[in-house]
């Protein structure tokens, strides 16, 4: 029969056994729920980016994009939107505020930059650089008729565009297991 110390020792045996079990359950279940809640958020975010996507897509969206790399480098755009016609300036104004209102997705953590720069970004760089000179134009004239407000004109855009530098298309690809290109596979 055991002595009294060795069912203290016993006992001692048992509680720790049974803290260690207690933690490892916490932390099993704290990892679980994190990766559900991950799991939920991107539910949430993948109807927006299909949309967005899909957007892009658009006849109307590509026809712009086209306007802006062809038509757009090169004029004289030293009156911001006012440097195009009706048509051109709907074109334009249609797609910065597309890539305005995404930037301001990822800006919020709305949607995250990983899958807007894998399958948006470089169309963000190449139009972001063929219109910065017609945005920095534009927020010249709102800020002469104070319509600045203290906010930068395609602020978002902008942000964007140094985003997606930051987080390159093909780094972002390169980084994904299920890529072909990625020697991790």
């Amino acid at each position: 029969m055991p002595s009294e110390r060795e069912r203290g020792r016993l006992g001692g045996l048992v509680n720790i056994t049974a803290l260690l079990v207690s933690v490892a359950a916490l932390l099993v279940s704290g990892a679980t729920s994190y990766r559900q809640l991950k799991l939920a958020g991107h539910a949430n975010t993948l109807p927006v980016l299909v949309e967005l996507f899909r957007e892009h897509r658009s006849d109307h969206l590509a026809q712009a994009r086209w306007f802006v790399h062809q038509q757009l480098p090169g004029r004289d755009v030293s009156a911001g939107l006012h440097s195009l016609t009706p048509e051109e300036r709907k074109l334009v104004r249609d797609l910065a505020w597309f890539y305005d209102n995404l930037g301001a997705l990822v800006a919020h953590e709305i949607v995250d930059i990983g899958p807007v720069s894998g399958y948006l970004g470089g169309s963000v760089i190449s139009t972001w650089e063929c219109m910065e000179p017609l945005v920095t134009a534009h927020r010249a004239r709102r800020a002469e008729a104070g319509r600045d407000e203290g906010a930068a004109w395609q602020g978002y855009y902008e942000n964007l565009y140094h985003l997606v530098r930051k987080n390159p298309p093909g780094a972002v690809r390169g980084g994904l297991a299920r890529w072909t290109g990625n020697p991790r596979r």
